[in-house]
Order: structure tokens, then sequence, then C-alpha cells
């Protein structure tokens, strides 16, 4: 089968090949998965230029964590799925997984079904990233009847953080780029800021919760009161987490999304009541992974980034 590789770490352009590779084999408790399109996300371009583990996050010459598709084969121990029917996952993170590749072998414990109400590529680009978000308002215990301030509204996670918190009741305050303003708001933000326009944020209001997901970004300090919530995706400096505190947030932390096929299938819930939608930026083909990459790593995309590896999946 063909797959990605990195030769090393450096540019997209300098590291990134389709190689043959022999087609893996599920054994007990995984799946065969044919693949149909892979997510890509920042932490993917970040640790191919390093080429070197991030923290807990494996590093691997052959990337790939997000995957939809369909079942290839079963192996032992496997009685939920038969071969044929849709799956997406988040496989194996942040442990490696080489999903950009025809074929990938997933752990049945990662996996869900695709919802009906989403496209394979729509499917293949959201895992991490929706899971993310998920886990992002676990953390912060958002329920109906707040306000969440999501610094970071159209991105990757921040585009699924406005829609899963507005489907929850919350109310949603967002920032984003004035051009993506009338998206956010389509996606439940009741208001949506310029994430330069310091006298709007200035006059943000108490929120219970913030979600931040773009790096080196505080909220505005009238928007954290005592008992807000404040959940990072990139992590804050020492003294950020301690100013925070001193303003009376709590708690201040920063998640790493975990792989959960039950929360997928939560996920792919709230899609098929029509409350979840994929935004996606743009779509490539395996050969086109350099391009693919670089979009990411521009920081200009809306919403995900897909990698379209087998159209007829």
């Amino acid at each position: 089968m063909r797959a990605a590789q990195y030769t090393g770490g450096g540019p997209a352009s300098d590291v990134i090949t389709v190689v043959e590779v022999p087609t893996p084999e599920p054994g007990a408790g995984e799946v065969l998965v044919r693949v149909g399109a892979v997510g890509l996300n920042p932490v993917d371009v970040k640790i191919r230029a390093a080429a070197r583990d991030f923290g807990i996050i494996r590093y691997s010459d052959r990337p790939g964590w997000d995957v939809a598709g369909t079942v290839a084969a079963v192996g032992p121990g496997v009685g939920r799925w038969t071969v044929g029917d849709r799956v997406f996952a988040l496989a194996a993170f942040p442990d490696a997984a080489h999903t950009l590749a025809e074929y990938a072998v997933v752990a049945d414990a990662d996996l869900a079904a695709v919802p009906s109400a989403w496209s394979t590529a729509e499917a293949g680009a959201a895992p991490l990233a929706v899971l993310t978000a998920w886990q992002a308002l676990e953390a912060a215990g958002v329920r109906e009847g707040q306000r969440v301030l999501v610094l970071g509204g159209a991105g990757g996670v921040g585009h699924f953080a406005v829609q899963l918190a507005h489907a929850r009741g919350a109310e949603v305050v967002a920032t984003a780029s004035p051009a993506k303003h009338d998206l956010v708001r389509g996606w439940g933000a009741r208001e949506v800021i310029d994430y330069r326009d310091d006298q709007a944020l200035a006059a943000v209001e108490r929120v219970d919760a913030v979600i931040v997901t773009v790096d080196d970004t505080l909220p505005p300090r009238q928007a954290v009161a005592e008992g807000t919530a404040v959940i990072t995706i990139t992590g804050f400096t020492d003294d950020d987490a301690r100013l925070l505190g001193d303003w009376g947030a709590s708690p201040v932390s920063r998640i790493l999304v975990t792989a959960d096929g039950a929360q997928l299938g939560s996920v792919g819930e709230v899609a098929d009541a029509g409350r979840l939608i994929v935004h996606v930026d743009s779509s490539y083909g395996l050969d086109e992974l350099v391009a693919a990459q670089e979009r990411v790593e521009s920081g200009r995309a809306t919403g995900k980034v897909v990698v379209v590896v087998d159209p007829e999946v």
C-alpha cells in the first residue's frame, strides 16, 4: 500500500514523501480500516518540523492520527463491526498511528460509526479537533445557561467548541478575524469579536468559562471572575497561569486530547441531531501532502484541512 513518510525533520517540501509499505494486519482488538480521509492538525506540522517527540506525543516517520474510512477486516475479539462499516477515529493518540496511508490498523476502542450527516472527508477531518473541543468543555464543566468565551472561534478546535458549547445551551462569545464573523455566528456564537480590537475585547462581560485555542493568548481581564474556568489547549506560561489564578480563575488547566471512541460516538449523536458540522477549509490528495501541511502551517485555515486518500471510500 501507499503511505506518507518523513525522511527527517524540516520544511514539508524537503521531508515528505510517499512510499510503498506492506499492508498491516489487525491483531486482537483491532480493526483494519481502508482509509478514505485523514485530518491534519497543528501538531502534525510541529512534530514533522522537529522530528522529535513533543512531551508524551510520539514522533514517527509514518504520520497520521485522524482517520475515516470503511472496515476492511477485523481482528480477534472484535464483534461490533463488519466489513464495509463506515468508521472514524482519533487513533492511538498520543502514540503513533500511521493513518496517512491507504490502510491503517486502529484499536476497536478508538472507533465510532461515522455520523450519517457527515461525508467521509468531514469525518476524517474531525476527530482530534472535535475531541479536543469536547474534552475542553468537559474540563470547564460547561452547561446550559452559562456564558462561554472561545478564543479562536474559527479554527479547527475553535469552530467545534463554539458549536458544542451552543449545543449544550451555553451563550457563546468568540473571537475571530472580521472576515470570519458571519461564519462563526452561523455556528452558534451570539457575539463575535475581532481578536485585534482591544476596545471590543475590553467590553466582554464576565463569562463562566474560557476555551483558549490560540498560542500566547490570555482572556480579557474583566471577563474573568472568581470561579471562571480557563482551559487551554496550547499551554500557559507559569506567569500567565499565576496571573489567571490571581484574577480568581479556577480551574486553570491545559488539556491534551486523548483517543476515545465512546466520546466520538456522542459527537456523532450531536452531528446527526443537526447541531454539529465540519467546516472543511481545503482538501488535498495524498500526493499533495506537502501543500496540505503548508496550508495548516500558514495559520490561515478556517476549520479543518483534510487529506482525501481514497475518494471512493
